[in-house]
């Protein structure tokens, strides 16, 4: 009788995580990336963008979105993510933030996903063609969430200089339907940075960056432990 109730409720417990990692997965919507090659790196950036390459990758799916406060409230309520610093309970559409590198991995998993590679990352936001941007080759205030700090910078007056809604921004999709590639929040990836790897990379630029334009080949990192106001992620799977 014991090990019959034991063994229900077990069963009862897996049924909810894997209905709870179901939502999830869901309401993020990811898109196909279908298999080819695409060109990564820039001869525009940083000395850390080069050399330009070719790299070929099989399909993936990606999130539409970055990962959401009330997409993160599951795991939280599911007791597989930590609460982070930033509050769960208003504004539930906007990215969850203060996430460290190891809570944003926590949080895939428990999504059915994973952590994009920085080649994942990069492809999904620019394409196959090369492009700067994720719509194109040219900067534009009104495609992304970017280049205001404190009423400073490029899109100031344009931009609110805070992390929006997912979404916010359609106008600036990738060619495969990933929002929000560029600005609004700086997104781990799973790589270690090649020049330092006691640090992850960070892609995608932020609201705030506004002395770092939102390119797709644009790379920084940070300590696996750091946590910010503009630092989200989101995730992938096969």
């Amino acid at each position: 009788m014991i090990r019959a109730m034991l063994a229900t409720g077990i069963f009862l417990l897996a049924a909810a995580r894997s209905d709870a990692t179901r939502a999830v997965g869901e309401a993020s919507g990811r898109v196909l990336v279908p298999a080819g090659p695409f060109t990564r790196g820039s001869t525009h950036g940083a000395d850390d963008e080069r050399p330009v390459k070719v790299t070929t990758l099989p399909a993936f799916r990606i999130d539409r979105t970055e990962v959401t406060r009330a997409m993160y409230g599951r795991c939280v309520a599911a007791r597989r993510c930590k609460p982070p610093a930033a509050s769960l309970e208003t504004e539930p559409n906007l990215p969850v933030t203060q996430v460290d590198w190891g809570e944003a991995r926590a949080f895939c998993a428990f999504a059915g996903g994973r952590l994009p590679s920085e080649d994942e990352w990069e492809k999904a936001a620019r394409g196959s063609d090369g492009r700067e941007f994720p719509w194109g080759k040219e900067l534009d205030c009104a495609r992304a969430n970017w280049g205001n700090f404190e009423n400073e910078g490029p899109c100031a007056g344009k931009n609110p200089g805070k992390p929006v809604d997912v979404g916010s921004y359609p106008q600036g999709a990738s060619p495969f339907g990933a929002l929000d590639m560029a600005g609004n929040v700086w997104e781990w990836v799973a790589d270690k940075y090649d020049r330092d790897p006691t640090r992850r990379v960070v892609r995608g630029g932020s609201c705030c960056s506004y002395f770092v334009e939102p390119r797709a080949a644009n790379r920084n990192a940070w300590d696996p432990g750091h946590r910010d106001g503009d630092l989200g992620f989101r995730c992938v799977s096969r």
